[in-house]
């Protein structure tokens, strides 16, 4: 007894020496370790390294403390280990060691059979994939967790899995879900006698409820809820229950207590400095005052909630201000302002999904850093395993063999060299393919879309009736301009990607021009009537041999480049010239001209675009795909400008034989 007694005394001495002089950190501090218990001392060590960001250390330290494990044969301790290395491993944002890491972790606790160790890696391990940005592959991992909670019956564990859950899928939309995991998640903590907290839970699924179309489930719930945070005193969770009770009355269009609800939750909010739920209510208030048209007090209240939405750089707050600010103008019958709000959302709408989508990237690029370090580190591991094999076998065969050998570690690194080469390959196209993904992405999330709204904006003010049918009758044109701008950047947009990814091919036919030609005056003539612009078409008959669709593309996009760059009262004319084996088709008009310094960047691979006389707006491949279109049908195309007094585009294709 005592003897035991002594060597419990040695050990602690052992460990708050350590922990006082962590300097000295070698395999030497490691002699003494003969069992589990003292195993477990070092790992207090190694935690209080970790605490005192003693990084280095802690890495030397952990490395050297798994071999000693590994000699103990002490599964669990390693387990343990490993955690605390992953956790210390993401704080330094060493995500594939820290993967590492939790692998090692997970297999450790698989020889011991230690359900609860498993449990724990699984919940930290969907915290990391959580905070890189792998929601779903964080959603499994919780999952493996709740299933060893489940086999241990560890009531307070699952409760902590089953709120991560509902979280996650309330992030990824997933209604249903959510709302099963939050149910669970309140009952299991009832169940446990797990009330502390528990109406904030409970907040959490009335308002799951509500975005699910379950108002009665959620009104049902929440004084219960509110209740419970009465008791404990919690004065955000009070304001949260009070504000998602008004969305209920809101939801159920009853004014009067929605506004009386949220008059309370903004009064405590205020008072708990909860600024996002205080804008919040502000703002509902403010929208609440909207439908009682009372307009200055609404005007008044968006406009604090704006300012304070903008200083604490709430953006969901801010478009949602936004979109209250061009209600109230639309209400006010100021069909000006109520446009410009529009403009706002829209602009600030359209920089979060870049932001966003930014950011998206960012994180895909960083898990394919890691991922192609992960490849190099097996490349390099199989590498030295391979090396030492052979190292072995040479030392253990006669000549002949050494020889056989040597030509097939030859072959060995031939297939090396041919394996990077392939995957340098395919990085390579990968590259070409994100370029062409993210000019996609960003004409998609910017021009074609900004058309697209600006359409359902119009047309929605129609619909909620808050434009007369003589006022909607006056902005027609403008819907049929933004119509047809978006038809050609549409048009333009598929030729464009579809020769990105070289599936553009020309088939040649022998037809006349001038049919083509007749085609799109046809089509364009109501967007010249409009801007009373003259087209004139002198094309003799003229028999080329090209492909027909290309051309006609050319036609149009040429057609509408003039058009847009032309005042009123200015023409287009459309003259063939024969040449000795060839037509060189003129496309003249009066318009603005193109200064000389933007001449040399129409066909360039860097898209260029400028706004046209009435503020037409494009992408800029418009003439990109033209150039492609001739060349690929033999041809070529220049053009010559003269600053205000017009521009004439040059188009030569192949005679008909």
């Amino acid at each position: 007894m005592r003897r035991v007694f002594l060597c419990i005394t040695a050990m602690l001495l052992l460990g708050q020496t350590f922990a006082q002089d962590k300097v000295l950190v070698t395999s030497q501090s490691f002699d003494h370790i003969t069992d589990t218990l003292q195993f477990k001392q070092q790992l207090l060590s190694l935690k209080e390294l970790i605490k005192d960001n003693h990084t280095d250390k802690a890495e030397n330290f952990s490395n050297i403390l798994i071999k000693k494990g590994k000699e103990l044969n002490y599964h669990n301790g390693l387990g343990e280990l490993y955690v605390i290395q992953g956790r210390f491993f993401k704080r330094n944002k060493k995500y594939l060691k820290a993967i590492r890491s939790y692998e090692n972790a997970e297999k450790s606790y698989r020889k011991s059979n230690n359900l609860k160790g498993l449990a724990n890696v699984f919940n930290t391990w969907s915290i990391l994939e959580s905070h890189r940005g792998n929601v779903e592959k964080s959603i499994d991992y919780l999952l493996e967790a709740k299933m060893y909670n489940e086999k241990l019956r560890d009531s307070a564990g699952l409760v902590i899995t089953y709120n991560n859950l509902a979280s996650h899928y309330a992030g990824l939309d997933n209604l249903d879900e959510s709302e099963r995991y939050f149910d669970k998640a309140i009952t299991t903590r009832k169940k446990i006698g797990m009330l502390r907290n528990i109406g904030m839970v409970m907040n959490n699924l009335a308002f799951i409820y509500l975005q699910n179309g379950k108002p009665d489930k959620a009104r049902a719930m929440l004084p219960e809820a509110l209740s419970i945070n009465k008791k404990d005193s919690i004065n955000a969770s009070i304001a949260h229950s009070y504000s998602i009770m008004a969305e209920v009355e809101l939801y159920e269009k009853n004014y009067e207590k929605a506004k009386e609800y949220y008059e309370t939750s903004l009064s405590i909010s205020v008072n708990t400095n909860y600024e996002l739920l205080t804008v919040d209510n502000k703002q509902q208030l403010g929208y609440l005052a909207i439908i009682s048209k009372n307009y200055k007090e609404a005007e008044k209240l968006l406009e604090m909630a704006r300012n304070e939405s903008t200083d604490l750089g709430a953006v969901q707050l801010l478009l949602k201000n936004y979109q209250f600010s061009s209600k109230l103008d639309s209400a006010r019958g100021n069909l000006s302002g109520a446009l410009t709000w529009q403009k706002e959302h829209q602009k600030l709408s359209d920089k979060r999904m870049t932001e966003l989508s930014t950011k998206k990237m960012e994180r895909a690029a960083t898990r394919y850093k890691a991922e192609l370090e992960n490849l190099r580190m097996i490349d390099a591991q199989e590498k030295r395993e391979q090396r030492t094999k052979e190292e072995l076998f040479r030392y253990r065969v006669l000549t002949f063999i050494a020889l056989g050998l040597l030509v097939i570690f030859l072959v060995f690194i031939l297939m090396i060299v041919r394996t990077r080469k392939e995957r340098k390959r395919l990085i390579t196209k990968l590259n070409e393919s994100n370029q062409v993904k993210n000019k996609l992405f960003s004409i998609i999330s910017h021009d074609l879309k900004n058309e697209i709204h600006g359409l359902e904006g119009s047309l929605n003010l129609m619909k909620e009736n808050e434009i007369s049918t003589e006022e909607f009758q006056e902005i027609i044109p403008l819907l049929a301009n933004r119509t047809h701008q978006t038809s050609i950047l549409l048009n333009n947009l598929l030729n464009w990607s579809k020769s990105q990814m070289k599936e553009l091919n020309a088939r040649p036919v022998t037809f006349d021009i001038t049919e083509v030609i007749s085609n799109k005056f046809a089509f364009f003539m109501p967007k010249a009537i409009q801007k009373n612009i003259k087209l004139i078409n002198k094309l003799d008959a003229t028999n080329i041999f090209a492909d027909k669709d290309m051309v006609s593309i050319v036609a149009q996009n040429l057609i509408a480049n003039a058009i847009k760059f032309c005042n009123p009262g200015d023409s287009i004319a459309l003259v063939s010239r024969e040449k000795e084996d060839h037509y060189e088709i003129c496309f003249e008009d009066t318009g603005i001209g193109i200064e000389p310094s933007n001449l040399k960047k129409l066909f360039a691979e860097d898209t260029f675009t400028t706004t046209g006389t009435q503020n037409e707006t494009g992408t800029g491949l418009g003439l990109r795909i033209c150039k492609e279109l001739i060349e690929l049908n033999k041809g070529n195309i220049k053009v010559e400008s003269i600053p205000g007094k017009g521009s004439t585009f040059y188009v030569t294709l192949p005679k008909a034989a």
